[in-house]
């Protein structure tokens, strides 16, 4: 079997001792506490769960690629113990494969222990997806918990393979299920109708930043609109942190945005549009950051980006306007074409890298 584009990079470490929630990964280790092992059968020992980064980023994130074992494999990652409480009920996390289509055969799961981290017999499979509905699914997944509220529990990820796909995971929290919605966000910067708002040479992007409501029920995560007309915003998606890098953005241009805070109990009612225009400064703009003797095209793409360059392509990572990397790979050659036909449709970053120069590109997915 032929895997199209392998996205990430390992390593493996092990302790023990208690679960601390929100866990994103991005101290460069695997937190303490957690453990990793492979199941009964002792099938997949070459490839375990390891932490990684993404790229131009200390963010990080826990994965475990597929191996060609001989049979199905079990690769778990457990959590230390955690306290279950009514208002920590609700698991979140995001979660994708790692190859730009899904390979069967592949499961997925979710499982819990009340009395022990390493003993598998006492886990109870809660949630389990193969590789092609996370794939094509939402990117995040949430597990009810509430049958476990007053207990300490151990939490699984387990990915079982048969030379199938890769698992990737993200933002885990803990969340009160019985919640309101929350308050909006406060003081949001730039402020409104803001102007000379300064801009990346590099990328275009635009710092946006806010802070957590102070009344009601706290927010978990916060959808972020962008767009130039007023009124027609577009989701950019959501994140947990209250800071946005936004990128692929023009000089001498009108943006409007908007953040809403999101928790269990639904979305902020009355979040207000915001606008700002960006400076003038088209000596610098992001169009010309290009490599001489490469072309990428088309500029609007609906299933294949093709590229012809002089030199060697060495890589090609594409990032949404979030900054979040949703592609990449090393096509090592003059002359080809990338499949991004899995992206939704909107206005993603392209950089690509031929020897030491690195050229910044914009296109629209249809």
């Amino acid at each position: 079997m032929k895997k199209i584009t392998l996205l990430l990079l390992f390593l493996t470490i092990t302790f023990s001792v208690k679960a601390q929630f929100p866990e994103g990964f991005d101290n460069g280790v695997i937190p303490t506490g957690w453990v990793t092992f492979v199941g009964e059968n002792g099938l997949g020992t070459a490839v375990n769960w390891g932490y990684g980064t993404y790229a131009n980023s200390t963010e990080g994130y826990m994965s475990c690629s597929d191996e060609d074992a001989g049979g199905v494999t079990e690769d778990w990652l457990v959590s230390p113990s955690t306290s279950i409480t009514v208002t920590t009920s609700l698991l979140s996390f995001g979660e994708r494969t790692i190859y730009t289509q899904a390979y069967e055969p592949t499961t997925m799961s979710i499982r819990i222990s009340t009395t022990s981290q390493t003993d598998i017999s006492t886990f109870t499979s809660l949630s389990s997806l193969t590789a092609t509905e996370v794939f094509n699914g939402t990117k995040s997944r949430t597990v009810d918990l509430s049958a476990y509220e007053g207990q300490t529990i151990y939490i699984a990820w387990v990915l079982e393979q048969e030379y199938g796909d890769g698992w990737l995971i993200d933002d885990i929290t803990l969340n009160n299920q019985n919640a309101s919605a929350p308050s909006i966000a406060e003081n949001l910067s730039p402020i409104n109708g803001a102007t000379d708002v300064e801009m990346a040479a590099n990328d275009g992007a635009i710092a946006l930043s806010w802070d957590a409501p102070s009344t009601g029920d706290a927010a978990t995560s916060y959808e972020i609109f962008w767009g130039t007309t007023s009124g027609s915003l577009i989701s950019l998606g959501t994140l947990t942190g209250t800071s946005v890098n936004i990128t692929g953005n023009n000089y001498s241009t009108t943006y409007y945005w908007m953040v809403v805070p999101l928790n269990a109990g639904g979305s902020a009612t009355g979040s207000s549009e915001m606008s700002l225009t960006t400076q003038s400064d088209p000596t610098l703009g992001i169009h010309d950051n290009t490599i001489e003797g490469l072309s990428l095209f088309p500029s609007i793409v609906k299933q294949k980006l093709n590229f012809i360059s002089q030199k060697t392509v060495d890589g090609i990572t594409i990032f949404n306007l979030l900054g979040q990397q949703v592609y990449s790979s090393k096509p090592n050659t003059t002359n080809s074409s990338v499949d991004v036909s899995s992206l939704k449709g909107g206005m993603y970053m392209v950089k690509v890298k031929v020897g030491n120069s690195i050229g910044t590109y914009k296109i629209i997915k249809e």
